[in-house]
């Protein structure tokens, strides 16, 4: 209980002092995926006639994008921004990452309510179905959780990492379906794509939000086991370092 309850604080203090001195609050959150939107619909909308609704398209894979890189950004440097708390209140290191994901996931919930109230005049169907979005975002933190544990623990020994994912990600957006339809690439490029471990969850969020049936139990195990094999690999990583974080930062 103790350990939740630092947690709650950790994350209360995360967005407060994101949105503090800010004009319009969260909403910078619905912002940045509205202004890319922008530019899909003018650069890209004319170029693919064959996506059915562009705009619900893109925006439903950009909102899943947008909270994948917003917690690994701020995540990865996170147990070496706390070294002072960390020392002096010992605080358990685990606490610092996983506040930012809570942070992030109250930020994405807003923006998901703002989504699905603009989305309405672009033709999103109101149904029980999206209710799925709980156990899709679900998965979806465990294995962002299992990323930014990876990230985080050996950002504390190779501080380049936080480069390296700089670089590495922008990749990662543009190998992943999100202001393109799938159907554009073929054979080889299709693999590349499907290597992808982003790819499912956006696929499976976008089939939630956009398709006419609801997404295949095949996708919903793929995501799963990609969550939790991510999560083992992050939490073995983070587990095995830990007791050298203090040394170190």
């Amino acid at each position: 209980m103790q350990n939740i309850t630092r947690i709650y604080a950790l994350s209360k203090r995360n967005v407060i002092l994101r949105y503090k001195n800010s004009l319009v609050g969260f909403f910078w959150g619905f912002f940045k995926p509205l202004l890319y939107l922008l530019i899909f619909i003018v650069i890209f909308a004319a170029q693919f006639p064959s996506v059915n609704n562009y705009i619900l398209y893109a925006t439903s894979g950009l909102i899943f994008w947008f909270f994948f890189s917003n917690v690994t950004n701020q995540a990865i440097g996170t147990i070496v921004g706390s070294a002072g708390l960390i020392k002096s209140l010992n605080i358990p290191p685990v606490s610092f990452p996983i506040s930012e994901l809570v942070g992030e996931l109250f930020n994405f919930f807003l923006t998901l309510v703002v989504f699905l109230v603009v989305m309405y005049w672009f033709g999103i169907s109101y149904s029980l179905r999206l209710l799925l979005i709980v156990p899709c975002t679900i998965l979806f933190s465990i294995f962002s959780l299992g990323v930014i544990l990876l990230l985080s623990s050996l950002n504390v020994f190779f501080r380049d990492i936080s480069i390296i994912w700089g670089t590495v990600q922008p990749a990662l957006f543009y190998i992943t379906p999100i202001a393109y339809p799938e159907s554009l690439l073929q054979g080889r490029n299709m693999f590349i794509i499907k290597c992808n471990p982003i790819y499912y969850f956006i696929k499976l969020g976008r089939g939630i939000f956009n398709d006419p049936i609801a997404p295949s139990n095949r996708l919903w195990a793929y995501c799963a086991i990609i969550a939790f094999v991510m999560y083992g690999i992050g939490a073995f990583v983070f587990s095995r370092l830990k007791n050298q974080f203090i040394s170190t930062i």
